[in-house]
């Protein structure tokens, strides 16, 4: 676990940041997605966090954002999945700006003053989510499952999650654990979405200047898996993997060269789409 400020600090913090990613995106002409709720949420800290970012380095952020609303999108449209969880959804609207089927029952878990912020910011925007949306105050370095049954969350349904932007904060042993937790609630017929990097980005030339913000801005990258496909498998989860760049996760505008993946020992930052 990062030890340079508490961890429900650390993730108000980065939720204001990618909300400000959000808001910037949302003024765009090419805009990859809408929130309208975005610069309120990221309030002064996430604008003053994104005016020394130019659109270049924080373009994973957005195309991310992209990625998995597809990823979700497609999820309920195309399926019969009508129950989601975001773990440590942090100031995310999905609930208030996607569509979702009629009888789609959304979980947002997160430490409680993270959620209490972004309540009185959209109760004040006059926001109306556009599912039935639980928030259940949790943290999530500690037991959380069966606060998540008690809200209505039947384990023996298929279900979608994201967990996204925030499993590199933990370290290797609590991702893996948070991922065991899901697993044991995931029925077959589930699916899951998140975001990881491999070991070598921590200490990687190519990514020192990102990493080295994060810790400098008190909120370090620690963790990460080298195989999520390997890793997913032993637990019963089919999974694929794509980088930002690639095919499916470029939307146009993806300012870098794609790493080729048969290259050794390379930074690599992926989107991970897993079914049970």
């Amino acid at each position: 676990m990062a030890d340079m400020v508490p961890f429900d600090e650390l993730l108000g913090a980065t939720a204001r940041w990618t909300a400000a990613v959000r808001a910037r995106e949302s003024v765009r002409d090419d805009r990859l997605f809408y929130d309208p709720w975005a610069a309120a949420l990221a309030g002064q800290e996430g604008e003053a966090w994104i005016e020394g970012r130019t659109a270049d380095s924080v373009a994973p952020i957005a195309l991310r954002t992209r990625f998995f609303d597809d990823f979700l999108q497609r999820m309920v449209l195309q399926g019969t999945i009508r129950q989601v969880v975001l773990m440590a959804a942090g100031l995310d609207t999905r609930a208030f700006r996607l569509s979702w089927p009629a009888g789609t029952r959304l979980f947002e878990l997160d430490q409680a003053p993270v959620l209490n912020y972004k309540k009185q910011i959209l109760h004040s925007a006059g926001a109306q989510p556009a599912c039935e949306r639980q928030v259940i105050e949790v943290d999530l370095t500690a037991p959380w499952q069966e606060q998540l049954v008690r809200a209505g969350f039947d384990s023996a349904r298929s279900s979608g999650w994201l967990l996204e932007g925030f499993l590199f904060y933990l370290s290797d042993e609590s991702l893996a654990r948070i991922l065991d937790e899901v697993t044991g609630l995931a029925a077959p017929g589930s699916w899951l979405g998140f975001d990881i990097i491999n070991r070598i980005t921590l200490t990687s030339p190519w990514t020192r200047q990102w990493i080295q913000m994060q810790a400098n801005s008190g909120a370090p990258w620690i963790g990460s898996l080298d195989d999520p496909e390997g890793f997913l498998a032993v637990r019963g989860w089919q999974a694929s993997l794509i980088q930002p760049g690639e095919e499916g996760a470029s939307f146009g505008r993806w300012p870098y060269p794609v790493i080729p993946r048969t290259m050794p020992d390379m930074p690599r930052n992926w989107y991970v789409v897993a079914h049970r």
